[in-house]
């Protein structure tokens, strides 16, 4: 978990309505005071980034779930232009994939991918979403 006092902060980018309800559920259920963001693609999600970065590094998210599977931008892309554009060079923001893909390629990609924490799969659960924020 975060080592400061303050609350973690989170950006959830994510298409489905009924995932944002949930997840936004188990993590206020988990951390005191979470401040959590969601965006419903990778484009909205690369300005919201882009315009906090502007204000400063430090506004970035502690933490970025990201889904693979949406409109207009998907997680991919997403990750493809989130680093072309160095949002985070100083890699404040821990990446997680949570995704429904039974795709080994996806899950393999995920791993490799230096900037990515983990490959979370869909439907998360407590004991997952736990492990991200208690397992130092």
């Amino acid at each position: 978990m975060i080592s400061t006092n303050r609350p973690a902060r989170i950006l959830l980018i994510e298409d489905s309505e009924m995932d944002r309800v949930i997840f936004n559920l188990m993590i206020k259920k988990m951390l005191d005071n979470p401040v959590i963001e969601t965006c419903n693609n990778g484009i909205t999600a690369i300005s919201r980034l882009m315009e906090l970065n502007s204000l400063g590094n430090d506004l970035l998210p502690d933490y970025i779930f990201l889904d693979l599977a949406m409109p207009l931008m998907d997680g991919w892309q997403f990750m493809e232009e989130y680093d072309r554009l160095d949002i985070d060079p100083t890699h404040k923001s821990k990446i997680y994939v949570l995704s429904s893909s039974v795709f080994k390629k996806d899950i393999v990609k995920s791993h490799l991918n230096p900037r990515i924490e983990n490959f979370l799969s869909k439907p998360i659960d407590f004991g997952t979403i736990k492990n991200v924020f208690f397992s130092n």
